[in-house]
């Protein structure tokens, strides 16, 4: 399977829909303007719903396949406020559990990753399998007989689904496949995401609100003006498509080789899709993933420090096979591009979420207006609404 965008078809009704609007001025209307609270990001009973509905109890992408590349490997993760421990069994399987010991509730794993077949406590040396069962009991004459308790580790609901990994953080039904992904598996298929190592991770906390944050990936409408000297210089503003898939979204942008593009191919079935576009999607309820020439970058947003108006953004970035061939051959500088996608995010559309985060707390003004062109974010706050049984937002004539 070559590393492309779904079917044929479907990756020419894009690039179709993307050099019509390019010729004809236009882009993804929503039909309309939609007005959002300013309270939304500030309002402590509200954080308090999200909290337990989105980062307890709904199924949370966490990353890609390759974050766990081969049997015997676990990662831990406190990202959520629930420390987690997913790992791969020695059949591959992938499983996660809550990080706490049975005995006295210690994390049984630091955080982090690595390779092992087992977990001592370090507490006291309780000892469980990568199947999540208690297999020793240090000094268990003394401690007392415990072996007929079922005490192994409390299992999650989680599922790996078409090279992404997905857990719930407080047990109950199994994962629904078509809940976490409605729609988009044919997509996830088509990009070969188990085949893309991850090769670097990094942590930007920011005083905004989560929804800020993903609001940030949402639109192209300020690339032009807030990115003239760095994100401009490659990619095409204010041009796009959009796709939603119940709560989840595809959106595709375009970069700067189009217009050469369409100049000297004129066959658009050869075009190099990946080389031309930027595909994003969002998977309900927080994850950005970013699917372009250099692989995927994946953001996971949490709210931080129990604070509506706090967020960490946690970004992964999984390399193409074949760039991190050339990385290679060139000497080139993984941490290099991690500098400059950080410097973009963190010193221009993270720093411009600080100033709306200020006036939020103040609320002046009492609400913000969400522009035709800026479906993506009209589709997020009420994908977020919906969650928690909130009011939809009316999309208003404009």
């Amino acid at each position: 399977m070559e590393y492309g965008f779904m079917d044929k078809s479907e990756r020419l009704r894009v690039l179709n829909t993307l050099t019509e609007r390019l010729a004809n001025g236009t882009t993804a209307d929503a039909g309309g303007i939609m007005r959002v609270p300013m309270s939304d990001f500030t309002s402590s009973q509200l954080f308090a719903q999200e909290q337990e509905v989105f980062f307890r109890n709904t199924p949370l992408c966490m990353g890609l396949s390759s974050d766990l590349p081969e049997p015997s490997t676990y990662w831990s993760d406190n990202a959520t406020g629930i420390p987690i421990l997913m790992v791969r069994d020695g059949e591959g399987n992938f499983r996660a559990y809550a990080n706490a010991c049975r005995h006295r509730g210690s994390k049984v794993v630091p955080e982090g990753r690595g390779s092992r077949s087992r977990f001592a406590c370090p507490f006291h040396a309780w000892t469980y399998g990568l199947d999540g069962k208690l297999l020793k009991v240090y000094k268990e004459g003394h401690f007392g007989n415990v072996s007929n308790r079922n005490l192994g580790l409390i299992a999650l609901p989680s599922a790996e689904l078409h090279g992404t990994l997905w857990v719930r953080p407080t047990c109950g039904d199994p994962i629904d496949e078509d809940e976490c992904l409605s729609g988009l598996q044919d997509d996830l298929a088509h990009w070969n995401l188990s085949d893309h190592p991850v090769v670097g991770k990094q942590v930007i906390d920011t005083r905004m609100n989560w929804k800020l944050v993903v609001d940030s990936y949402g639109e192209i409408y300020h690339l032009n003006v807030l990115h003239a000297k760095t994100a401009a210089k490659e990619a095409l503003g204010n041009l796009q498509t959009l796709d939603t898939f119940d709560k989840n979204l595809r959106m595709v942008v375009a970069n700067q080789k189009l217009n050469l593009v369409r100049l000297f191919m004129p066959r658009m079935d050869v075009w190099p899709y990946r080389q031309i576009t930027s595909t994003m999607y969002f998977f309900y309820p927080n994850v950005i993933m970013l699917v372009d020439t250099f692989g995927v970058d994946l953001l996971r947003v949490f709210p931080l420090e129990d604070s509506p108006t706090k967020s960490r953004t946690i970004h992964s970035w999984y390399i193409h096979p074949n760039v991190q061939k050339h990385f290679k051959t060139h000497g080139m500088s993984y941490e290099d591009r991690l500098r400059t996608f950080r410097d973009a995010v963190a010193k221009e559309d993270y720093a411009m979420g600080e100033d709306v985060q200020l006036n939020a707390d103040v609320g002046i003004p009492s609400e913000i207006f969400l522009g035709r062109n800026e479906g993506a974010l009209q589709h997020f706050h009420n994908a977020h609404r919906s969650g928690i049984g909130r009011d939809l937002l009316p999309v208003e004539d404009a």
